[in-house]
C-alpha cells in the first residue's frame, strides 16, 4: 500500500457477487490512481469473499477483511479501524463511481482542506433512470456550508446525502464502537449526521457517485428492525442539548421523529401481513409508546414541507385513536392510488 495516498475507499460486502465486479472495476478505472481500498466481507454466504480475494491478489492497493454478519455500519467500522489515510469514502458493493470522482474529490480537498467533500449523486429510480442530486436540489461544485446546516438538510425531505469523503480523524471519533452497532437498519445514517455536526467546513465537488437500487436491502421489507429508525431519532434528539443546536434545527429533528412514527404506523397497516402475531404486537406497542413520547414535542412541529402537511397536522393534534384511524385510511388510499 502507498503511504502517500490521500483517500481510502471502504466497502462493506454481503452476498454481492452479482455486482462486485462492476463496483470495484469502477474504482480501478479511476483517473486518480493513488487510492487504497479496504473491503469487509460481512459474513457472505455466496462467493463474494473469493471474488474479493482475487482482486486483492492482483492489486496491492486492495485489502480484504472478513467478519460474522453484523450489518453495513459495523462492517465499515472494522475497516475504519485500520484506515491510515487523511480521508475516507464509502463505495457500496452494488454502486459505482464516475471515472473522475476521486480526482475531483482529492483536488477539492487539497484546495479547501474541508472536513467533508460532497460529490454529486445520481440515484437509480424504479424505471431505471437516474435522479441527479445536484440538479434536483440546485447544488454545484464549490458551494460551502457549516456542519449544522448540512446536518439539518439531511432530515425532512433531505437535500444532503451522506456519501462524502470525510476526514479520517472524524470517522475514528464518531463512526466506531456503539455508534456502528446499536442497530442494523440505519446506524450508518446516524453516523453520517453526527459527522456533519462535527464538521467546520463542508464543500461540494464535481464527480458522481451512482447509487443503485437494491431490492434485497434490509430496509425494504417491513420488519421489527424498522423500529431502529425510532432509536436513531431518539439519539438525534439527545444531540440537541449536547451540541447546543438552534431552535430551528431542534424543531426539525423532533418533527423528523414524528414523521417516522406516522410512516411506521402507515406501513403497519399496509405491510403488517409480513409480520407474525408477536411481531405485529411488538410493532404496535412500540409505535404507540413513541407516539405518546413525541406528543411532548408537538408544539415544535412546523409541517412546512409541501407534501401532505394536513395529514401530519391531523395525526398530531387529535389523539392516538384518531392517529391510528387516519394512518389506516391513508394506507388504504396509497394502496389504491
Amino acid at each position: 500500500m502507498n503511504n502517500d495516498s490521500i483517500v481510502t475507499v471502504v466497502m462493506a460486502v454481503y452476498n454481492a457477487s452479482k455486482t462486485l465486479h462492476r463496483a470495484i472495476d469502477s474504482l480501478i478505472n479511476q483517473t486518480y490512481s493513488n487510492w487504497l481500498l479496504i473491503c469487509v466481507n460481512d459474513g457472505s454466504t455466496d462467493n463474494s469473499l473469493e471474488i474479493l480475494q482475487q482482486y486483492a491478489l492482483n492489486d496491492p492497493r486492495i485489502k480484504v477483511l472478513s467478519q460474522k454478519n453484523g450489518g453495513p455500519a459495523a462492517a465499515r467500522a472494522k475497516a475504519y479501524e485500520i484506515v491510515s489515510t487523511p480521508y475516507a469514502i464509502i463505495l457500496d458493493s452494488d454502486d459505482t463511481y464516475s471515472s473522475d470522482l476521486l480526482e475531483c474529490l482529492t483536488e477539492t480537498v487539497l484546495r479547501t482542506h474541508a472536513d467533508a467533500i460532497v460529490p454529486n449523486v445520481k440515484v437509480e429510480q424504479t424505471d431505471g433512470s437516474f435522479m441527479d442530486w445536484n440538479q434536483t436540489f440546485h447544488f454545484h461544485a464549490d458551494i460551502e456550508m457549516k456542519g449544522e446546516e448540512a446536518f439539518s438538510r439531511t432530515l425532512i425531505r433531505a437535500s444532503m446525502h451522506g456519501i462524502n469523503m470525510w476526514k479520517s480523524e472524524l470517522i475514528r471519533l464518531f463512526a466506531l464502537n456503539n455508534n456502528a452497532t446499536y442497530n442494523r437498519i440505519n446506524a450508518d445514517e446516524y453516523i453520517q449526521r453526527l459527522l456533519f455536526l462535527n464538521c467546520k467546513k463542508v464543500v461540494f465537488s464535481n464527480g458522481t457517485y451512482y447509487y443503485r437500487r437494491n431490492k434485497n436491502s434490509i430496509t425494504q421489507k417491513y420488519s421489527v428492525r424498522h423500529l431502529g429508525y425510532l432509536d436513531t431519532c431518539r439519539k438525534l434528539i439527545a444531540l440537541i442539548p449536547e451540541y447546543h443546536l438552534t431552535h430551528h434545527t431542534a424543531s426539525i429533528i423532533k418533527e423528523f421523529y414524528f414523521r417516522h412514527i406516522i410512516h411506521l404506523q402507515i406501513r403497519l397497516y399496509s405491510d403488517g401481513k409480513d409480520l407474525n402475531t408477536e411481531e405485529r404486537k411488538e410493532m404496535k406497542q412500540a409505535i404507540k409508546a413513541a407516539y405518546m413520547d413525541a406528543m411532548a414535542y408537538k408544539n415544535d412541529f412546523q409541517f412546512k414541507e409541501k407534501r401532505m402537511p394536513n395529514l401530519y397536522k391531523m395525526v398530531s393534534t387529535n389523539g392516538y385513536i384518531l392517529f391510528c384511524l387516519t394512518c389506516s385510511i391513508f394506507a388504504k388510499y396509497k394502496k389504491h392510488q
